[in-house]
């Protein structure tokens, strides 16, 4: 599988997905995480003419439990994979879902909506610090793999990625720079819309992600740590990645995922 992958990135660099750079760097560094992030649904099952893959990662460090917000989040998520299935767009919809502490989990690669995990007391417990920089890295990774796989076989792709996350980057391998070059490559291909939300206000959550190439707007704080402004934020990022499907913003450096 690692072969492949290293296959599908210099693939996604003859496309102009990514740089020479940023290719080898991905291939120089392939986990099992970004394996599994990269197994999405097969090719010949998708009917769609065309494809948006969503991408949702959320911070499960120890700060989320020690707020009480772990019933939040599942809330707000398992909302989240609802009002997709209530959308138009839900049959052109592929959702991968991950949570992260230390490490990253995949709970599931790319997978229709009416497939997509719902959050509860076993597969979401919030526990240890936050793998930012790692967690991105290889999300952005596994996406640019796993729509190559789709564009190859002759499907038009289009990728939404947001990160949820109370907290700044404590322990990752990778580097704010590793994230800054992959955002940058991914966004001047126009093909990628990418988005962070801070929670919370004892973190620069709009330095932290513009730090790791995140379009200002894209980037969205809520600085009350409520359950209630919690569940509010996964209803604005399920709008926001709606509209994004729809082929209402035209993604790149300087389109808006939250602000249009």
């Amino acid at each position: 599988m690692s072969s492949q992958l290293k296959n599908l990135f210099q693939s996604a660099q003859k496309g102009g997905v990514l740089s020479a750079e940023a290719s080898a760097m991905l291939s120089g560094q392939l986990g099992a995480v970004v394996v599994a992030g990269a197994a999405g649904t097969p090719a010949e099952n998708i009917t769609a003419t065309d494809v948006t893959l969503v991408t949702v990662l959320i911070d499960a460090s120890s700060s989320i439990g020690s707020a009480k917000l772990e019933q939040a989040v599942r809330d707000g998520q398992n909302a989240l994979v609802e009002a997709f299935a209530g959308s138009r767009e839900r049959d052109s919809v592929l959702l991968a879902l991950w949570t992260f502490n230390d490490r990253a989990k995949v709970l599931h690669s790319y997978v229709p909506v009416g497939d997509a995990v719902r959050l509860d007391a076993r597969n979401y417990v919030a526990g240890g610090s936050t793998a930012l920089y790692d967690t991105w890295c290889n999300a952005l990774a596994a996406n640019v793999a796993y729509a190559q796989q789709l564009r190859d076989s002759g499907t038009p792709v289009r990728s939404v990625v947001v990160v949820i996350t109370d907290g700044a980057d404590v322990g990752s391998k990778r580097r704010v720079a590793d994230c800054a070059r992959l955002s940058v490559d991914l966004l001047a291909s126009e093909q990628f819309v990418l988005a962070f939300v801070g929670v919370g206000n004892e973190v620069d959550f709009r330095a932290v992600a513009k730090s790791m190439g995140i379009p200002d707007g894209s980037i969205e704080v809520q600085k009350q740590t409520t359950p209630s402004a919690l569940r509010a934020v996964f209803q604005m990022v399920s709008r926001s990645a709606i509209r994004a499907s729809q082929g209402k913003i035209k993604p790149g450096a300087n389109a808006g995922f939250f602000r249009p």
